[in-house]
C-alpha cells in the first residue's frame, strides 16, 4: 500500500535531516521508493472516479431539504416531511459511500420512495416525477461546488499500542491527491471549497494551506504550488525534526 512506502520515506528523510553526509549515499534508494510509492498511488486511485469521490464527499456540505409546495408528496399526508428526511439520508448515504457518480445514488432515493409508498397508487406517479427533480437538484447542487488547491502536510499513521490498530489520518475523500511531495510527506488536493474548508479549519488533523492563496502563478502545475509551499507556514509541528 503506498502508505507504508510514504511513511518509510518520511521516517528516512527526517533521519536524513540529522545526518546529511549520508544523503549522497541514500538518494538512489530514496527515489527508488518515491517511484513505488507513486506507482502504488496511482494503482489505488484507478480504482475510483476521483471527481465522484470528492463529490459524494461535499453531499455533507448540503443544507437538509425543506418540504415544498412544488414536492408532491401529498400521498404522504402528514407523515411527507418525515418521509423526505429518510429518502435524503439515504441518497446521502449512497452518495458518500459509493464513490460512484451521484446520479447511482437517485437510485437509493427511489427505493426508499417506494418503501414508504407501500401499495399507495394514487399520487404514486407524481411522487416518482418529484424524487426525480429533487435528486437532480442535490446532486447538482454537490458537483456544482467550486473547487480549490489544497496542500495538506500527511503525519504518518499511528499503531495503537493496545490492540494494534493503525489510525489513518487520510480519510476517502483525501485520496483526491493531484501531487505529491515524498520526502516532505505533503500532497496537493482538488476538493470542493466545503472540504477544503474543513481542511483549513483549526484543530484538523493535518497542517494545511490554500495553495493558490497569495500565488500570482494560478496557471502553475499543482507540483509546483506544493513544492513552493515553505515548511516555515506549515507550523511547528509539521517540520521534521533537526
Amino acid at each position: 500500500m503506498w502508505r507504508d512506502t510514504q511513511d518509510l520515506l518520511i521516517t528516512a528523510n527526517e533521519g536524513l535531516v540529522q545526518f546529511l553526509w549520508l544523503r549522497t549515499w541514500a538518494q538512489t534508494r530514496i527515489t527508488a521508493y518515491e517511484e513505488r510509492a507513486e506507482r502504488q498511488r496511482r494503482r489505488l486511485a484507478g480504482l475510483y472516479v476521483p471527481r465522484a469521490l470528492v463529490e459524494g464527499s461535499a453531499v455533507a456540505h448540503l443544507p437538509l431539504p425543506a418540504l415544498t409546495a412544488d414536492i408532491a408528496f401529498g400521498i404522504f399526508d402528514r407523515e411527507a416531511s418525515e418521509v423526505l428526511r429518510k429518502i435524503w439520508r439515504a441518497w446521502c448515504a449512497r452518495a458518500r459511500w459509493d464513490a460512484k457518480p451521484l446520479a447511482d445514488a437517485a437510485l437509493a432515493a427511489l427505493q426508499e420512495l417506494d418503501t414508504a409508498l407501500g401499495r399507495r397508487r394514487k399520487g404514486r406517479e407524481e411522487a416518482e416525477e418529484s424524487l426525480e427533480r429533487l435528486t437532480s437538484d442535490w446532486a447538482e447542487q454537490s458537483a456544482g461546488q467550486p473547487w480549490c488547491l489544497i496542500g495538506v502536510r500527511i503525519p504518518t499513521r499511528a499503531r495503537s499500542t493496545y490492540a494494534g490498530d493503525v489510525h489513518e489520518p487520510l480519510r476517502l475523500w483525501e485520496l483526491a491527491v493531484v501531487a505529491v511531495e515524498w520526502g516532505r510527506g505533503t500532497a496537493a488536493l482538488w476538493v470542493p471549497q466545503g472540504i477544503g474548508a474543513e481542511l483549513l479549519a483549526a484543530g484538523g488533523s493535518m497542517t494545511a494551506v490554500n495553495l493558490l492563496e497569495g500565488t500570482e502563478d494560478w496557471a502553475s502545475p499543482a507540483s509546483t504550488l506544493l513544492a513552493a509551499w515553505d515548511e516555515c507556514d506549515m507550523g511547528p509541528e509539521a517540520v521534521p525534526p533537526g
